[in-house]
C-alpha cells in the first residue's frame, strides 16, 4: 500500500472514529489564514468531515472573554463549543452538509459568499439565536445561548471575529505543506 494511500485511510479512520481536539487559543486552532509553516489538522479534518463544503469556520481574531471548549469532527459534521465568561456553551457551532432552518427568516449576511437565516428563540434576559449560513456544499449553523445585560453585543462580538476558510486555501496548504504528495480531496 502507498503511503498516500495509508494517510487516506488513516483519516477515514480517525473521520469515522470521530475525532475531538479541546481547549486553546481559538486563532491558532482555527485560523483564517492556513499557516505556510505547519499544517492546521483541525482545520482539514473539518473540510474532510463535510466533503461538500466550499468553506469551514474559523476565527479572524481572538476575544479576551470568550474561549474555545471543544472541537469535534466525524463523519459528516463537526461541532465547535465556545464559552465566555459568565456563560458555559453560549455558542455552538455546527457545519454540516444541509440544515433544517425551520422557521428562520432570510437576513443580510455578514459572510460573503453564504445566505444567512436567522431564528430568534428570546426569552426575558437571555439570548438564544440561531443562524445558519448557507454556503456552497454546506451550511453552518451558529446557536447561542447567552445570558446577562449585553448578551446581544457579546453575540454581535463573537460574529464579528469568526469567518470562514476557503477549501481551496486548505488544500492549496495541503499540497504545500506535502510537498504536493497529499491532497486534501483524495
Amino acid at each position: 500500500m502507498s503511503r498516500v494511500a495509508v494517510i487516506v485511510a488513516l483519516a477515514v479512520a480517525v473521520l469515522a472514529a470521530g475525532c475531538s481536539s479541546s481547549i486553546g487559543n481559538p486563532v491558532d486552532i482555527l485560523p483564517c489564514t492556513p499557516s505556510d509553516r505547519e499544517l492546521d489538522e483541525r482545520m482539514v479534518l473539518m473540510a474532510q468531515s463535510v466533503p461538500t463544503a466550499s468553506a469551514v469556520p474559523c476565527m479572524r481574531t481572538l476575544l479576551d472573554d470568550w474561549f474555545l471548549d471543544d472541537l469535534d469532527s466525524w463523519d459528516g459534521r463537526t461541532r465547535i463549543l465556545f464559552s465566555r465568561l459568565i456563560d458555559e456553551f453560549a455558542l455552538t457551532i455546527e457545519l454540516t452538509r444541509t440544515c433544517d432552518r425551520g422557521a428562520a427568516t432570510e437576513t443580510a449576511t455578514d459572510q460573503p459568499g453564504t445566505r444567512r437565516f436567522d431564528q430568534p428563540i428570546r426569552t426575558g434576559s437571555t439570548y438564544r439565536d440561531r443562524r445558519f449560513y448557507l454556503l456552497p456544499g454546506a451550511c453552518v449553523t451558529y446557536e447561542f445561548k447567552l445570558t446577562g445585560t449585553g448578551a446581544e453585543e457579546a453575540a454581535g462580538e463573537i460574529s464579528r471575529a469568526l469567518g470562514l476558510v476557503s477549501r481551496d486555501l486548505l488544500a492549496d496548504q495541503v499540497r504545500g505543506y506535502s510537498g504536493g504528495r497529499l491532497q486534501l480531496d483524495p
